[in-house]
């Protein structure tokens, strides 16, 4: 019993399930609908994130392109449901779109997937290190500048406007348009997601995954093909960015370049590190840490960036395995060892 109450998908889904109502200030039953429209952002960057830690946190792989998978799944699901009519040379490209989950989502996950799985065939043994950042950056501009220098199908800078929600089989038309149901409609889906991390991560593939993040070489030598793991690892934490991008374009109902932007991918980087790279909750932490800041400080101040910039610097001088991190320390180490692993030079 005891077990089940301690298991962090228990916890993620009644987080879930109440994140509304734990933002400061919130009061949904007075209609403050600003709240769940905060919620509903930090839910979706908590799976943008986790995809990334995926490969950031538990092979050790830094990807700074990883919002090219978001932009993919966006772009994707917002051209399969708003609908299309190009014509490039001799070819004339006609959609005409679909208001329902499997004509739009399900079909622009199908797409990020094979888009995924050539990039991890051609990145992921070609390069390591600071090589692997540096390509995954240069594919994630190269699809940002394809976003918005292509316009026929993209709109460009203006970027998909009016993008409609899909209808719910077994639910009345337009159910998806109250905030309150969205948020529940992504909060079921990021749960589903988050428990397949999950279980990624504590499976026996998960732990070879760990192995090579802390000793690649010696992972070989105990008989692991590295690279195909890493491979593999590419191509799953990309899946839950693009699981990601789908519901920000039906949240927002529109979407342009700025989602495949290095800021974007430079976002999911902060909240990893400052929630906690190597466990489970801390790029969730760390996505409510972020947009919680954004929202009071830029309040306050224009310059709110640089203020979440400071704050970063401090927790990642103080706690280099982020706030999930620190949290785990005192809890296996206790408070004054998890002091003098923090403090000693």
């Amino acid at each position: 019993m005891n077990r089940v109450l301690r298991h962090p998908l228990l916890w993620t889904a009644i987080v879930l399930g109440i994140l509304p109502w734990l933002l400061p200030g919130a009061n949904p039953f007075a209609g403050r609908a600003g709240f769940i429209d905060l919620g509903t952002t930090i839910a979706i960057f908590a799976l943008f994130a986790m995809g990334f830690n995926l490969l950031f946190g538990h092979v050790g792989d830094l990807s700074f392109g990883h919002a090219m998978f978001f932009t993919l799944g966006a772009y994707a699901t917002a051209l399969l449901t708003k609908g299309f009519n190009v014509t490039i040379g001799s070819a004339n490209l006609v959609w005409a779109g679909a208001d329902s989950l499997a004509g739009s989502m399900v079909l622009s996950l199908g797409l990020v997937a094979a888009i995924a799985f050539l990039l991890a065939r051609l990145i992921v043994p070609r390069s390591s290190g600071i090589y692997f950042s540096m390509i995954t950056l240069a594919f994630a501009q190269v699809i940002y500048f394809v976003t918005y220098k292509f316009d026929a199908f993209t709109g460009g800078e203006d970027g998909l406007q009016a993008i409609t929600r899909p209808s719910l089989p077994g639910f009345p038309a337009g159910f998806l348009t109250q905030s309150w149901h969205f948020y529940y409609f992504a909060a079921i889906i990021i749960f589903v997601a988050l428990a397949i991390i999950w279980w990624v991560i504590e499976s026996p593939f998960g732990s070879v995954c760990h192995a090579i993040r802390e000793n690649e070489q010696r992972a070989e030598f105990l008989g692991y093909d590295v690279r195909k793991y890493r491979v593999n690892a590419f191509f799953i934490s990309a899946l839950f960015p693009a699981i990601a991008g789908c519901l920000w374009t039906y949240y927002q109902q529109s979407i342009t370049p700025d989602a495949g932007s290095i800021e974007y991918s430079g976002r999911v980087v902060m909240m990893s590190l400052l929630g906690g790279i190597q466990t489970f909750f801390g790029p969730m932490l760390g996505s409510f840490i972020y947009w919680q800041l954004q929202n009071d400080v830029s309040q306050l101040t224009k310059y709110w960036e640089a203020v979440i910039g400071a704050v970063f610097v401090v927790f990642v001088l103080i706690a280099p395995r982020g706030i999930w991190g620190a949290v785990e320390d005192v809890e296996h180490h206790g408070l004054r060892n998890a002091l003098r692993r923090v403090f000693s030079p």
